[in-house]
């Protein structure tokens, strides 16, 4: 891909992408987000780990945790506002994950009777039972790698869910291609080398807790503040110029303003 073309890739509307439709852009434009740029500078706030896959009798009350089970039976109560229970078990022990407002056959689909999944969720100890209540992943085995990770958390609005804009920045990370590096060799080694793509990956797709407070986003912290002073700088540059320029007027709003004077001017 061309230098020019890679740039262009960056200001790409976010409709472009796949399950972004007009109702997704209008709300993401709330947070200022409107092009593959926008996505990528949208940086995480904090990160929650959920690489650690553990069993059942590992669990810890409190704690969020990812675990792998079996689907083994529903408790669906035909009484309105009582909550859906799915009975769930490993080799070291069993589980209640429970739904509050989900439809029948919504957790159905999502948690197959006999099936394996991966579910991740704060933990709970309820009536001499563990219990994960609407947790925030549910996947099939094939799909473990989507949640058994470290995963950043964003400052998002109303309307837009973890896992929808995860989706967005996983295609735009995806696709992204290389630039040319635009700092000499003395910045450079100050930041170990970490060209802008590798940190912009870094910070959205961490491998290590650490990322998020290291050379990847010193990186690109320096990149925004450098660039706001070249644009400040250019800016004042347009202004001096606008300053030197000398004002020129016509005959006849010469002859205006004089008239509109009270007194003969000199000659002088």
């Amino acid at each position: 891909m061309s230098h020019s073309k890679s740039y262009e890739f960056l200001l790409k509307d976010i409709s472009t992408l796949k399950r972004v439709g007009q109702k997704t852009k209008k709300i993401l434009k709330k947070k200022k987000i409107e092009t593959l740029f926008d996505v990528l500078l949208h940086l995480p706030q904090a990160f929650v780990d959920r690489s650690n896959l553990i069993n059942i009798n590992e669990l810890e009350i409190g704690k969020i945790c990812t675990i792998k089970v079996q689907v083994i039976k529903y408790n669906i109560p035909r009484i309105r506002n009582l909550p859906n229970t799915v009975k769930c078990e490993d080799s070291t022990g069993k589980i209640n994950i429970v739904f509050f407002n989900s439809r029948e056959g919504y957790i159905k689909k999502i948690l197959p009777l006999n099936e394996w999944v991966i579910i991740s969720g704060k933990v709970n100890f309820y009536n001499k039972k563990y219990q994960i209540t609407n947790p925030a992943y549910i996947v099939p085995l094939e799909k473990e790698d989507f949640v058994k990770k470290i995963i950043p958390r964003y400052s998002l609005t109303e309307g837009i869910t973890e896992k929808v804009y995860r989706n967005i920045i996983e295609q735009v990370l995806k696709k992204l291609p290389f630039f040319p590096e635009w700092h000499n060799e003395n910045i450079m080694k100050k930041f170990d080398y970490k060209n802008w793509k590798e940190s912009i990956l870094h910070l959205h797709d961490p491998k290590i807790k650490q990322d998020f407070q290291s050379d990847y986003y010193r990186r690109l912290v320096y990149d925004e503040i450098l660039s706001s002073l070249i644009v400040l700088s250019q800016i004042r540059k347009k202004i001096k110029k606008i300053k030197k320029k000398p004002k020129k007027f016509g005959n006849i709003l010469v002859k205006k303003i004089i008239n509109n004077f009270h007194f003969q001017l000199t000659k002088n």
